[in-house]
């Protein structure tokens, strides 16, 4: 391989990487592009959609490359978003040896995982304090709090085998919504309603929807409409999930609540 096969495999792969934390599109392609420049690399050529990158340039001597890559599943980690940011701001300006850029990849990507009782914990603090504002009692914290750790460990079930976003919105919420209608029919929740609301903020794809919206007000309208458009569906899915619960278990939820 020569260099400029080095530095685009370096820039599709971060891109894909950065992508798949949860960037926004128009932060990657101007990451990508100025990794290509830093090293003098010119007639620059991007297409990129949220599920491909596509990368050619040419180098001072004339010789050209092009890289196309997929990108699987988007699972928002900051942290790994972070360091990913902080690896192309000193790729551009240390320029290190094209050969080394494959390795400080892996090395940025390599991240301690936070144990998960800790991730728990915060899942617990930030759903506790949801219900409380939304005017829970303490019986419908209990039961969110229920709902959060399970909901917790089916993300990440479903997160390693890559199933697609709204089909897990659908189960996950349909999980919830049967787990708070059995709560308050056993008297260890108050209300229903309550309940589903805080623990469907954990389905929401917030980041997802900043995402579209900077893309669309950034000029990158199909981009952004496109995944505008998987918003929508993600946070159907959660009420269908929701509804689906209450109707196969017959949730008869006003007759059910403690009011």
């Amino acid at each position: 391989m020569n260099d400029i096969e080095y530095i685009l495999d370096f820039a599709a792969n971060l891109g894909c990487k950065m992508l798949t934390v949860g960037a926004n599109l128009e932060r990657v392609n101007d990451t990508m592009y100025r990794i290509c420049c830093s090293y003098q690399l010119n007639s620059i050529s991007i297409f990129s959609l949220s599920s491909l990158i596509t990368i050619s340039a040419k180098s001072e001597s004339n010789q050209t490359g092009t890289r196309q890559i997929s990108v699987p599943c988007v699972s928002n980690h900051l942290e790994k978003l972070n360091r990913f940011n902080q690896l192309s701001r000193k790729v551009c300006a240390e320029r290190p040896a094209p050969k080394k850029l494959a390795e400080m990849l892996a090395e940025a990507e390599n991240i301690k995982k936070t144990p998960i009782p800790l991730v728990v914990l915060g899942h617990l603090f930030s759903m506790t304090s949801l219900c409380a504002i939304y005017g829970g009692s303490l019986l419908d914290i209990v039961a969110v709090d229920i709902n959060t750790v399970i909901l917790y460990f089916l993300g990440e079930f479903f997160d390693r085998r890559n199933i697609n976003r709204i089909v897990v919105n659908s189960l996950c919420a349909w999980a919830a919504g049967s787990l708070a209608l059995l709560f308050v029919r056993l008297g260890l929740g108050d209300n229903y309603f309550i309940i589903i609301v805080t623990n469907s903020m954990m389905m929401m794809p917030g980041i997802s929807l900043m995402n579209a919206i900077r893309n669309i007000l950034c000029g990158n309208e199909m981009n952004g409409i496109l995944e505008f458009l998987k918003v929508v569906l993600e946070s159907l899915a959660i009420v269908l999930g929701l509804i689906l619960s209450f109707y196969i278990f017959r949730g008869d939820v006003i007759k059910w609540q403690r009011i």
